[in-house]
This record gives structure tokens, sequence and C-alpha cells, in this order.
């Protein structure tokens, strides 16, 4: 594959992980939209997007496991065509019930998608550049966050949100067309073309691949335990509400493009150092909200800002630590980070909406602060945040 050819197709690979978090965060943007069209509360709504996360927790290993024979190629193509056909589903779901089915056939693709993104890009690059790809067709994510979510909300609003769901299917269908154009079939690596009980457990076993994805579920966790209430996080500290949120918001995202681009620029070079930015960066964040937030709006916006640099770069860190640290069965290590991941989000959402519900937000900043601290003590220690010199095997032992 020639260097043009393979940027184009990483590029086309970011853009179906656009796609693909744009997809999965839908109902957030559309929340009141869907509501009202489906006659229920927003609750419901929400659980469109909980109950993604538990299928996507539940499936991703067994799916991965039962498609490790797949061409690597076909293995993102499956999930891509499930996100179309999802949300076209959606687009014309005459009930709540039709949604929630659609819901459930695009988060059945969803872990198979993101634990073969990664190890594909790697390949294209090679595994000294493992972090760089990464971060390349993570970019997706960061943008998602940056421009999916506002653009769906704002179509939403103009042209309707069964237009909306027919849009994203159509960037998915774009994609999908892209990928098989740009992505010579890819067989998958010799030592993953087939899966046994056995394995499933030697990877969830693991203790290098253990400390990531404890770090993962910690640092995730902690992360969404605020992340999740960002909005309201901005009113209490930053004082700010309606298009000043917006701008806020803004640039919270543009900061956490940023991060992304640093980081993953030298995260193959200096994995620890760029994982205790990380951790350290959302610890600090996190303590300057608390300290001195309250009495200096300025203070609680740059931190607010400043926030989303860290974690711009933590999706990189982190899956750049299970590529160099699984030895064999690249896709399968993803898979179970990925249940991490999962499990980081589920419960950090509901750990916050109840300090929220009980009008102690600060509690949830307090709670993040704690998770950054706890893991960066923790990614001091841990081998699989060290850098393996070219040829080595990874280790199973950690410090």
């Amino acid at each position: 594959m020639t260097l043009t050819r393979a940027g184009v197709a990483l590029g086309a690979l970011s853009g179906a992980c656009f796609v693909s978090v744009t997809s999965e965060n839908l109902p957030v943007a559309l929340l009141p939209d869907l509501a009202a069209g489906f006659a229920v509360p927003d609750s419901a709504i929400g659980l469109l997007v909980t109950g993604y996360a538990i299928v996507v927790a539940v499936t991703v290993v067994p799916l991965v496991a039962l498609t490790a024979r797949w061409n690597r190629r076909t293995a993102v193509l499956v999930p891509v065509a499930a996100i179309a056909a999802s949300n076209l589903l959606l687009a014309v779901a005459p009930n709540y019930g039709v949604a929630v089915v659609a819901r459930v056939v695009s988060a059945v693709g969803h872990g198979v998608f993101w634990s073969v993104v990664a190890p594909i890009a790697a390949r294209m690059l090679g595994p000294q550049q493992a972090g760089r790809a990464t971060a390349v067709v993570f970019a997706g994510n960061s943008l998602a966050f940056l421009f999916g979510l506002p653009l769906t909300s704002w179509l939403g609003a103009t042209a309707g949100w069964r237009l909306t769901a027919v849009a994203v299917a159509g960037a998915a269908a774009l994609s999908l067309a892209v990928i098989h154009a740009t992505i010579d079939p890819l067989p998958p690596e010799e030592a993953t073309s087939g899966r046994r009980p056995a394995d499933v457990r030697s990877t969830v076993t693991d203790r290098s691949l253990i400390s990531v994805n404890l770090v993962t579920m910690i640092v995730i966790f902690g992360h969404f335990t605020a992340f999740t209430y960002i909005t309201a996080i901005i009113a209490h500290y930053a004082h700010l509400t309606g298009s000043t949120t917006s701008s806020l918001l803004f640039a919270h995202g543009t900061a956490g493009l940023l991060g992304l681009t640093l980081i993953g620029r030298h995260v193959d070079r200096h994995p620890r150092t760029t994982a205790l930015i990380v951790t350290g960066g959302l610890t600090a964040c996190m303590l300057v909200l608390l300290i001195v937030g309250a009495d200096s709006h300025l203070a609680a916006g740059a931190a607010i800002v400043l926030w989303a640099v860290p974690a711009g770069g933590m999706p990189v860190v982190l899956q750049a630590a299970v590529l160099r640290t699984a030895a064999v069965s690249k896709d399968l290590a993803s898979a179970v980070y990925i249940v991490a991941y999962q499990i980081g989000i589920a419960a950090g959402a509901a750990i916050g909406g109840t300090f929220v519900d009980h009008g102690a937000l600060p509690a949830a900043v307090a709670v993040t602060a704690v998770c950054g601290l706890s893991v960066t003590i923790a990614t001091a220690r841990s081998v699989a945040f060290k850098r393996r010199a070219a040829g080595a095997v990874p280790s199973k032992e950690t410090v």
C-alpha cells in the first residue's frame, strides 16, 4: 500500500470512528426531539445510551472471538453497515420499541468495530508507529464531540430527528464505500485466526493487560462521573448558560483535539510520560475546580477547557498500551479493554447522576480527582506504560 493510499485509508477509518461516536451519542443530541416523537420521558431516551453501553459490554468479547477468522476489512465493514442500517431503522421507527431494536443493531457491532480498528491502523503503519496510527483514526472520536454532536443537534432542530438519522446513515454508507475502496483485504493475524475458550481466559487473566484494564476502568469511571454532567459543571463553577455554554463546550472540544494531536505524536516514544500527562492533567484540572473554581469564574473556565487536553489523549494512551502489551490476540485484548471502558462509562454516569440528583456536584468532581490521582500512581508503577524495545516480547509481569 502506498503512503498516499495508506493516508486515505487511515482517514476513512477515522471517518468511520466519527460516524460511530456520532451515532452512539445521537440520543444525547436529539433527546428532547426523540422524547416528544415517541411520547416517552427524557429518562427513556437516556436508556437508549445506557442500554447501548450494556449491550456493547456484554457482546463484545464473544463476538470478537466469533469473528476472529474474518478478514479484518470485513470485520470493520460489517459494523459500519450495521450503523447505517440502525439509523435507517431509527428514522422510520413508529414507536419506542422499534427505536430500542435499532439501537441494539448498532450496539452489537460497536464493540467489534472498536476492537479491530486500532489493530488495523497499526498494521498499516507498523508496530513502532501504533500509537500514531491510533491517534489518527481516533481523531474521528474527538471530532465527533467537537462537530458531530452539535451538528446533529442543529440538524434535528431544523430538519427533524428522522432526517437527521437518515443523514447519519448516509455518512456511514459513505465511510463504508471509502474503506472498501482504499483498504485491501487483511487476513487475520496467524496467532489470532482462531478463538478457543482458553484464548479468552488467557487474555482476560494476562497480568499486564489486567493492569491496563484496571487503569482504564478507574480513569474512565472518574472522567465520566464529571464529564457526563459537564453542562451542569459549567453552570455551577463558570456560571455560564445558554449560548455561552456552547462557546465553552466548543473551546473544550478544540482543546481535546489539540490534546489528541500532541499526545498521539509522542505516545510511541514516551508512553509513560504521555500517560502521566493524561492522568495527572485530569487530576490537576479537577483540583483547580474544587479549590479555586467556586471563587474564580476565569479559573473555572480555564480548568474546564484544559480538562479536554488530557481527556482527548486518554483513549490513545490506553489503546496504545493494550496494543503494546498484548503479545498475541490484539483484537481480543482490545475487546476486553472495551468492556472495561464501557463499564467505566456506565458506572461513572450513574454515580455522577446520583451526586447531581442530590445537589452534590462538587462530590462528582472530587471523585474524578481521586480517580485521576490513583491511576497516576498506578501508571507510574506499571510496566504496561513502559516503552518496549523493537522486537521485544511483551511481559506478563507488572510492577
